[in-house]
């Protein structure tokens, strides 16, 4: 069935008493321990995490080395981390990670493995056998970005992502500056009501032609008028929304200058602005706040080793960058960060020294006021045409992104109830994703 906007208010209904918090500082006195932010960082392309995260033991690694021959990280470039699975796997990170393990180092770290769409839990049997339900659009870029973007809702994905539909939730009585941001293209954060709010790496320099009083007052008198076309009447609607932001932001912003110990490369730049609206989270009456940055470059079908140095340099000092800005402010519990990435990538690597598109990948998770030093799920195995291997070198997920996303919204305040609306399916994989256990 179709989740369209009434059955999802019917459904939230049931559950509006037991949402958690109400979501303005107003509301709550200006209680500023109750403040939390989410952020999503897309790794477009479909990120290798398993040249980013291995095992340090010799069972493991020399699986991983012997699939990837031509790009295998030695073990000598491995930084210990403290962190292992339930089956007492203990991982090493890659040396150009290096800027983030002082945060590792404060326990604030977490790791998801083997990450996937799945419509149901999937063993390599069922697949072989033929009768696995699997989801579509494996494999392809763009529907695999939003896949990882929505929920599945029994015969499709939904219509609005799964975290503007879980803002839906959390603040369907509020009113004012959206409390969601976005530096790029998605569909995570569509949603029935919450409005989302662009913001570039520069802050709000696209609506400087709105500074001009000429120009800000035929933009006024156009988004005043009455006007019988729906197409003309929802374009002066935007322009309205445009003014009525500009206005609201402009004393905010030119207040809070962005902070400078974030670098200034593309994703530094777009955390940097990301931090300013941390920043004005008081002044603009929001104590929940949900965030969409990306950074391109990881399909790496050739010449990985170098690629994912650059990638993982930029990564890592950006996300360092953004930690210390918030460690110094007492906010690093308060702002939890998640990455995400259409796909991993194959098993084994190919003749141009790099990796295929793949199907289960893992994900680092930092921040927010949780135990650190986790691991979700478990390392999977390596061996070609093992358990874990779908036939076609591409790891068979043992995580559902859905229970991935669930972690991270259960976190913002969402109950189980509201929980189960997002994700109608959850219930298949037992919820949200635990730090002792997988889907089976």
């Amino acid at each position: 069935m179709k989740l369209t906007r009434r059955h999802f208010i019917q459904s939230i209904g049931a559950v509006s008493a037991t949402v958690s918090a109400p979501m303005s500082f107003s509301a709550i006195a200006e209680d500023a321990e109750d403040y939390k932010a989410l952020v999503c960082v897309f790794l477009n392309g479909g990120n290798d995490f398993f040249h980013q995260v291995l095992p340090m033991d010799s069972t493991n690694y020399n699986k991983y080395a012997s699939s990837r021959k031509g790009i295998a990280v030695s073990r000598q470039s491995l930084l210990p981390i403290d962190i292992r699975d339930k089956n007492d796997v203990e991982f090493g990170l890659h040396k150009s990670l290096k800027p983030l393990m002082p945060i590792f180092q404060k326990g604030k770290v977490s790791l998801a493995m083997n990450v996937g769409p799945l419509l149901e839990p999937t063993q390599k049997e069922d697949i072989v056998s033929g009768k696995a339900e699997l989801p579509p659009y494996l494999f392809a870029h763009n529907k695999q970005q939003e896949v990882w973007q929505h929920s599945w809702q029994g015969d499709r994905y939904s219509g609005q992502g799964w975290l503007g539909m879980s803002m839906d939730v959390l603040m369907r009585d509020m009113s004012g500056i959206p409390n969601s941001f976005y530096t790029g293209p998605n569909t995570l954060l569509d949603s029935f009501n919450s409005d989302k709010m662009f913001v570039n790496k520069n802050g709000f320099e696209e609506l400087q032609a709105l500074t001009s009083d000429v120009i800000r007052t035929s933009y006024e008198t156009m988004a005043t008028q009455h006007y019988d076309s729906p197409l003309v009447a929802g374009y002066a609607d935007m322009v309205k929304q445009a003014v009525d932001a500009q206005q609201q932001m402009e004393p905010i912003i030119a207040s809070i200058p962005q902070d400078k110990r974030i670098p200034a490369s593309n994703l530094g730049s777009q955390l940097r602005a990301i931090k300013q609206m941390i920043d004005a989270a008081q002044m603009l009456g929001h104590n929940r706040q949900v965030f969409y940055v990306s950074i391109g470059g990881f399909d790496t079908h050739d010449n990985q080793v170098r690629r994912q140095d650059e990638l993982m340099k930029e990564f890592s000092e950006a996300i360092a960058g953004f930690y210390t800005a918030l460690d110094a402010e007492g906010l690093t519990d308060n702002v939890m960060t998640f990455t995400m990435s259409e796909f991993g990538r194959s098993m084994h690597d190919n003749a141009r020294k790099g990796s295929d598109h793949g199907w289960g990948g893992g994900q680092f998770i930092f921040g927010g006021n949780t135990a650190g030093k986790q691991c979700f799920g478990t390392y999977p195995d390596f061996t070609r045409n093992g358990q874990d291997d779908n036939g076609d070198g591409r790891l068979i997920p043992s995580i559902s992104h859905e229970q991935y996303a669930a972690h991270m919204v259960k976190w913002l305040g969402l109950n189980n109830s509201a929980l189960n609306t997002v994700f109608p399916t959850l219930a298949k994989f037992g919820g949200p994703m635990r730090a002792d256990s997988v889907a089976s």
